[in-house]
């Protein structure tokens, strides 16, 4: 089954955005975790130090919770659809592996509002809740697409580092001092190159927080996120990660 027509796939489609996001979920991606370190960080002058900088702010990042707000655009129409949600992320012990009592990395990224939807990842596993209907369960092991997504997304959660992106986008900086971001471009050789031309992570320059996701897809439409009510390593129950 091809996720990429389930309607969370396509909002959520982020995890493609392998951008960088990497910290939030895990780690603000990277920066969405950040914190500020030794005060007001540097400006960075490179993507290369900007990367650096947002990995070393999210190193003690284990868990993480946000509200967001994604709008999203669609090229052929004028209207902007909104909806709002919330995600849970616990980073676990790194991933899971065959025979391995290591705890995988498990992400709740749920819509509540116009439409309510849930999906939980939970080490390959992922699984889609939607109303009354059966839940969807796919393993993202065994599709390279969907592998590519969520190893990315899981990237942007805090497991790795950022800098392991440059191999699949080419990546400059933009923004400005007190909010600077990277924009990455997925390389004709990326999984991602099908659906996106552009993404772009922007972070709050001096605690190197994620504040906005920008998903712009090669068909023109963009889909954009605006996390807030971030905490950083909060206490979270473990049946949230089961529906």
């Amino acid at each position: 089954m091809d996720m990429t027509h389930v309607p969370w796939m396509k909002a959520l489609r982020l995890g493609a955005c392998s951008a960088l996001l990497m910290s939030a979920l895990g780690g603000t991606p990277a920066a969405l975790g950040a914190e500020a370190t030794q005060g007001s960080a540097e400006a960075a002058k490179s993507p290369d130090e900007l990367m650096t900088q947002i990995d070393r702010a999210q190193k003690d990042l284990h868990s993480l919770s946000a509200d967001f707000v994604q709008l999203s655009r669609v090229k052929l129409f004028r209207q902007e659809l909104r909806s709002e949600g919330r995600l849970l992320y616990d980073k676990g012990d790194g991933e899971a592996k065959a025979g391995s009592a290591k705890r995988p990395a498990r992400l709740r990224w749920e819509y509540l509002r116009p439409d309510p939807s849930t999906v939980i990842l939970d080490g390959e596993r992922a699984s889609l809740h939607m109303g009354t209907l059966p839940p969807q369960v796919f393993d993202t092991g065994k599709d390279p697409k969907l592998r590519a997504i969520f190893s990315q997304l899981r990237l942007w959660l805090g497991q790795g580092e950022l800098a392991s992106a440059k191999g699949q986008y080419d990546i400059s900086l933009g923004g400005t001092p007190g909010k600077p971001a990277l924009l990455m471009a997925p390389r004709p050789e990326s999984p991602l190159a099908a659906t996106f031309s552009r993404i772009e992570l922007h972070v709050e320059g001096r605690s190197l927080q994620l504040l906005r996701l920008l998903l712009v897809e090669r068909s023109g439409d963009e889909k954009e996120i605006l996390f807030s009510k971030i905490q950083r390593n909060p206490r979270l129950d473990p049946q949230v990660f089961i529906r």
